[in-house]
This record gives structure tokens, sequence and C-alpha cells, in this order.
């Protein structure tokens, strides 16, 4: 890829030689002047080569990191795609019995609960079981009139032309925008004639059907109708609520989604006064898969860096020894601040003391089951692995601490009880630990300080401003004695979110490492390409000004040479 190609930087080089236009005689000495003007050719040509050598070398350059820059750019967003906590989390549900089911969605909390289902929320239905209709093309209407239903309250009426049959009048109702998610008509057949029937949309005891005009319609009156389904709230009780015998819970719909948060209950059939449990929890393989996909994605980049600088270290005889290797120091770079990450522990993060029972119980992907394969020759060096009886001993240990290590995003915690978080700003706020002091005198703040830089303070808040790194950190001094009082605050990431943030500051298209890099050897692909233009000039001058020179000597030598013959002949004569 002549990236160079692009810039109209670029000299563009066309041959002036008159290589071909002279030939030698052959003459003389019998010199071949051609194959000593292309030997000095070919040695003149040693800065030519260089450059054209270095030409591809940057070419292939350009296509490999811009190849690597797209990945890194994929991986930020993956690992963006689970750096909060709730994203990392998988839950499941489990139910006793088939009388409901539930969906358990992001931020549901684990927990166990008994439901009780009296009555299911119910459809309006009304049949004209009292009028016989023979077939679907049996008039209904002789002249041009309309006809009136109630819906929830609301009026609709619908005009309806002479001569319309049965089918076409269910037809017009269901087809009218007027009727749209309110009320549906319909032909049943009970064997020997067809019923016509009525039936609402919704759910819930307001959604009531009244039929009020039939007049339009020949013989067939509202008194023909039986409501032969009540519109109906769902009763149900929650965890023994409410506690009264006859006191239920109404929802106007068999999908409940306000009783457990983050769950949604779908009603099948009602209980007995026992209810059923529905229970929810993690789901550990959901949440291994997460894991997975961390290790599968930062391993292809682990991969793909190792192949370019030639650090992979396979012993094997497959290895393509002519595949490109690139040798820069930005890579280095990036290769190591990965690897620092990986190898870590997390920001805002503290190690575990067993004897006290402070600080983070997981604070390093080692202490989950996830290494570095350290194995020289291994196809996996240099790699992470996992260790998966590790892994689900945390994960059934403390799942909530692995997905901080993996997706925190801004928890912060306290030293001590003498400042309490109010909120942390994900994204502004940066992780890590702050140092913070205050003075309290007269029973208020005076002063408060965050690593140094003074905080804003109003009343008992104290507000991290934007020349702190601290930025967005909202906290609250709860001493009023006089004093002075101190605490330690911690900012927590995870490392899914530490590698989207190196991605997205490496690959940024103004200030990233690898962008820069790419510009630089797109700048050194237009200077080869002008050098290799000036070379190539400089070298059909040079060749032309040899041909001009050893035709001139094979002229000169053929001159010679014909005195010399003509000598020969006099000499020869005088014999």
């Amino acid at each position: 890829m002549a990236i160079s190609s692009l810039s109209s930087d670029v000299l563009s080089y066309s041959s002036t030689s008159i290589s071909g236009a002279v030939t030698f005689s052959g003459l003389g000495n019998g010199t071949d002047f051609e194959n000593i003007i292309d030997i000095t050719i070919e040695a003149e040509s040693y800065k030519k080569t260089q450059y054209e050598e270095d030409l591809v070398y940057a070419e292939n350059a350009v296509e490999v990191l811009t190849t690597l820059d797209e990945e890194l750019l994929s991986l930020s967003v993956i690992m963006q795609e689970m750096d909060e906590v709730e994203e990392f989390y998988s839950y499941t549900g489990s139910i006793s019995g088939d009388e409901l089911s539930a969906i358990v969605e992001d931020g549901a909390e684990p927990s166990s609960h008994n439901v009780v289902i009296n009555q299911l929320a119910k459809k309006d239905t009304w049949v004209a079981e009292d009028y016989d209709i023979a077939s679907y093309d049996t008039i209904l209407c002789s002249t041009d009139s309309s006809i009136i239903l109630s819906y929830a309250g609301e009026d609709i009426s619908l005009d309806i032309s002479a001569g319309t049959s049965a089918e076409e009048l269910v037809n017009q109702i269901n087809q009218s925008s007027k009727f749209d998610d309110k009320i549906e008509a319909s032909l049943i057949y009970d064997g020997a004639n067809y019923h016509l029937s009525f039936s609402g949309e919704e759910t819930g005891a307001a959604n009531l059907i009244e039929i009020k005009d039939l007049s339009a319609l020949d013989s067939l009156t509202a008194a023909d109708f039986n409501n032969t389904q009540q519109a109906q709230n769902a009763y149900l009780k929650i965890n023994g609520y409410p506690s009264g015998a006859d006191e239920w819970l109404e929802r106007d719909s068999n999908t409940v989604d306000d009783l457990i948060n983050n769950v949604t209950l779908t009603l099948n059939s009602t209980t007995d006064q026992d209810g059923i449990e529905v229970g929810i929890s993690y789901d550990t393989e959901g949440m291994i898969e997460k894991v997975e996909t961390f290790v599968t994605e930062i391993n292809q980049i682990i991969y793909d860096i190792q192949s370019v600088t030639g650090r992979l270290d396979t012993n094997s005889d497959d290895e393509d020894e002519s595949s490109f290797k690139l040798n820069d120091s930005t890579l280095d770079l990036v290769y190591n601040q990965i690897k620092l990450i990986l190898s870590s522990i997390g920001q805002g993060f503290e190690r575990y003391d067993s004897e006290t029972g402070s600080g983070d119980l997981y604070s390093s992907l080692s202490m989950v089951g996830i290494s570095t394969d350290s194995e020289q020759g291994s196809a996996t060096f240099g790699q992470l692995v996992i260790d998966y009886d590790e892994l689900n001993e945390a994960l059934t240990d403390s799942p909530e601490t692995v997905a901080e290590l993996f997706s925190a995003s801004g928890e912060a915690s306290s030293s001590n009880s003498s400042l309490e978080i109010i909120s942390s700003i994900s994204g502004l706020t940066s992780a890590g630990e702050y140092d913070v002091e205050y003075e309290v005198s007269g029973g208020v703040i005076v002063s408060a300080t965050i690593n140094g830089v003074d905080m804003l303070i109003d009343g008992n808040t104290m507000l991290a401003q934007r020349d702190s790194d601290a930025n967005g950190l909202y906290l609250e001094g709860t001493e009023t004695t006089d004093g002075v009082y101190s605490a330690t605050i911690s900012v927590k990431q995870g490392k899914a979110g530490e590698i989207a943030d190196l991605c997205s500051d490496i690959t940024d298209v103004e200030t990233g490492s690898i962008p820069l890099l790419i510009s630089s050897y797109e700048s050194s692909c237009t200077n080869y390409e002008n050098e290799i233009y000036d070379e190539s000039a400089r070298l059909d001058l040079l060749e032309t000004d040899l041909i001009r020179k050893y035709a001139a000597l094979d002229e000169m030598l053929s001159y010679y040479s014909n005195i010399e013959s003509q000598l020969e002949t006099s000499l020869a004569s005088l014999e």
C-alpha cells in the first residue's frame, strides 16, 4: 500500500536515459563498454536500492499499524460494553411452579420472593350467542348507517354501507384505525352457525366494551350479546403483602415489571394460598463468558503485537521467517502498558488483609485465576490463561468483588467515618487513592484539601474541582467538633475500563501514539519516494554521461584501429 502516493509532495519521475539509443561497434581492444556501464550504474544504485527497501518497510509499517489501530479501537468498544458493574453481572431466575415465568434484567439483586396469584388479568369479550349467522356472506346491513361501540369509556362510531356482509363487517372493524389496540371483531363457528364477537385488545378492569348502538344492523341488537368474559385486573400478593385475606395488589396486565426491581413477571395461572417461590441469583456461567470475552479479545491484541514486533517464541518450524517485523519503541511502550494493567493491582483497590478483614478480597487478575503464560515455546506464551477452578471459586465466594475487579466505574469508599461519599462522576473523577483533610472551627468546615488541592466547601460538603484529578468527587464531613480530620478516599476502576481508556488514548487521532506513528511512517514514505526520484534522476544523468564518454572512446579506438590496419597493410607491401 503506497501511502505516499496520496501526498502532493511526491515527485513524479520519467527516465531521460538514452540507453538503447546508442550502440558500440565493438572495435578497439574488444572491451564491452555496455557491460561496464551496467556494472557502474548498478554499483552507483546502492542508495536507491536502500531507499526502495526503506519505502517497502515504511509502507508495510503503515499497513500493519493501521490494522493494529483498528483492532485497538474495536477492543476499546468491547471493553466499554463491560466497564460498569451492572454490565458484568449475569442473572438467572428459578421458579417453583409453572404459574408464572420471569425475565431477569441487568440491575436485579439476588433475592427470593413469594408470589400468590388470586386471579389473572383478562380482556372483555362479548359474543352474540342468541343470533345465528348462516355464513360469512350473510348480509347484516341493508341500508347505509353506522354502529357505535364504547371501549374504556370512549365511544367509537363506524359507518356501515348497505349490503355489508358479516365477513365485511368484521374486516371493516379490524382494519379501521379507530379500533386499533382497542376492539377486535371475529366470527365464531359453533358447528352449525357463526356468531359475531367483540373482544378488547387489552386486559384490565378499565378496558370494558359497551355495545351502544347496533341499529344499523338488520335484526341484530345489543340484547343478542352476552359478556362471556369480563375485563378484570390481576390480583396478587408479593412476600405476603398486602396481609389482609381479601386485600390484593392489582395490575391491569399479566406482565408485571414493578414488583421486583429489574425483573419482569408473566402470570400464567392462579396459585394456591401458599403461592410460588421466585429466586433471583447470579448466573456464574454468564459471568464466566464475560471473563472469557475479556481474555480472548486482549489475547488477540497481545498476539498481534508479539507477531509484528518479533516477540513470538513458539519454536515452530512453520513460523514464517519472512513475515514483516516492526521494530519501534512505540509498540514496545503500548505492549508494556497493556501488560502493566493486566499484572498490577486495580486502580483504587486495596490488597486484602486477612487479619483485619480490610481491603478488597480480589484486587488483581491473578487472584481470580487469570495469569500470564510464561512457558517459553508455548502457543500462548505471553497471553492470558484462565484457571477455571479458581475463577469459579472466586465467583461463588464473592461475585460482587469479582465484578468490581473487572468493571468498577467510579465506585468510591472512605477509610473512616469522618468522611462519607456523596457521589463521583465516572469518566471525570480519575480512579485512585486521595488523601482528604478538612478542618472544623466553630462547628463548621473552614478548609478542605484533596491531595493538597483546595476543595469547594458548601456547608458540610466538599467538592473536588477541575484542578484536581478527583474532579467531581463530592464528599460530606460528618464531624462537627472543632479539629482537623482526614481520610483516604478510594475511587475504583476495573480492568475493562483501564484497557478501554488506554485503547482510546493510544488511538486518539490527534494525540494517540499509534496514529502519530502511522503519520510518521506516511511522511517517511513520501520522503523515500522523493529520494528515489532524486536518485533515479542522478543515475539517468550518470548513465547518459557514461554512454557519451564510452561512445567517444569507442570512436577513438576505432580510429586508431583503422590507422593500425593501414600501417600493417603498408608495411606488408614493402616486404
